[in-house]
């Protein structure tokens, strides 16, 4: 009789048989352990609100503000006529020169002394989004809320702006007609994804305060690294939130514990439950790299053909690396750090999906590279 499993449950078994060398005593159903790109069954962490429609030509209206919504190969000018407002405030308003082409959805903000109208002269009827669905406490009454609009300032990326919103990228991404990888430009505004307001979270007495998520996950970052020494570091720091920093020179990541498997910029960050390692965004073809000296534990696919491999190395930690193909190793080979063990997948975008791990758990790959 054939089996089918989902890629969490391989993986499951895959870490369980690295671990098998390490331990007398595993019995522990690992199924729910792994989540990210190899758990293909997840859902969205948390209920968002879908982005209102725009009216026939492209303009959402809130109770306090308006945008409107590029086609593809329109200029400033072309939005402006369309909603009949003046093409130079709106273009200096948005940090967009007359003759740039914007892509198709790319939000355009008012400002709040310009106001777009209907055909007739009429004003428009603003935009209601109803967040009852979305609730853990369902109500009769409406409960509306408008999305809040955020300016990208210099260094700020989908990444830095989702962690400072509280948002995922994909829904940041979604809500406002861009890819992952796509550049912001200071001066544009982005539409914020209504989620429900969290409970305030208190820490239980006895216990420690929770602590806030570190400034520099939603600070802008450079536009171009700089070559840098990176630390050692230390095995029981808090996990900081990876953020788009560029590309990673050989000399920044000469001394960590892991050297970066690929080169290239961080398009997806680590999130326990959500995303158990990170996404490094890189040209199809690109070579994969050991992450270390260590085994070759095991190797596999996934349910859609896709190449995992899982690489054990000292003191009981893991690599897996997937979403690649063309591999140089096989099961039981010795690695060196550095060396070439497969080739990323061609994809839009192609990227590695990379993941440490200590044990079953996963953790944070930025403090180890």
């Amino acid at each position: 009789m054939a089996l089918r499993f989902d890629s969490k449950y391989i993986i499951s078994l895959l870490i369980a048989t690295a671990l098998t060398g390490c331990t007398n005593s595993f019995g522990m159903d690992v199924r729910d352990q792994f989540g990210g790109i190899l758990d293909t069954s997840s859902a969205a962490a948390n209920a968002v609100a879908d982005r209102p429609e725009p009216d026939a030509r492209g303009v959402l209206t809130f109770p306090s503000y308006q945008v409107a919504l590029a086609r593809a190969g329109d200029r400033i000018e072309d939005v402006a006529a369309r909603i009949g407002v003046d093409a130079d405030r709106l273009g200096q308003f948005n940090g967009i020169p007359r003759k740039a082409i914007l892509r198709h959805g790319e939000v355009i903000a008012l400002p709040s002394n310009m106001t777009a109208v209907a055909a007739d002269g009429a004003p428009l009827t603003p935009t209601i989004v109803d967040i009852r669905d979305l609730s853990d406490a369902p109500s009769a009454e409406p409960q509306a809320a408008e999305p809040k609009r955020h300016k990208v300032v210099e260094g700020e990326t989908i990444y830095t702006i989702s962690r400072l919103y509280s948002v995922s990228a994909e829904d940041l991404a979604k809500w406002n007609s861009l890819n992952l990888t796509t550049e912001l430009r200071p001066g544009q505004y982005l539409l914020i994804p209504i989620i429900p307001i969290p409970p305030v979270e208190v820490s239980a007495p006895g216990t420690g305060s929770i602590a806030p998520a570190p400034p520099s996950s939603t600070r802008p970052q450079p536009r171009s690294a700089q070559p840098q020494t990176a630390a050692i570091p230390a095995p029981a720091a808090a996990p900081t939130p990876v953020a788009d920093t560029g590309p990673i020179t050989q000399a920044s990541q000469s001394d960590a514990r892991f050297m970066r498997p690929v080169s290239g910029t961080i398009i997806r960050s680590y999130k326990k439950g959500v995303n158990e390692g990170i996404d490094i965004g890189a040209p199809g073809g690109t070579a994969v790299s050991a992450a270390d000296v260590g085994t070759v534990a095991a190797i596999t696919k996934d349910t859609k053909g896709v190449a995992i491999v899982v690489i054990k190395h000292a003191d009981g930690l893991l690599t897996v690396y997937t979403n690649i193909d063309s591999l140089s190793v096989k099961k039981g080979d010795a690695v060196t750090r550095g060396q070439e063990i497969a080739k990323i997948r061609e994809g839009a975008p192609s990227f590695l999906h990379f993941e440490v791990r200590k044990g079953l758990e996963s953790v944070d790959p930025d403090d180890y590279i």
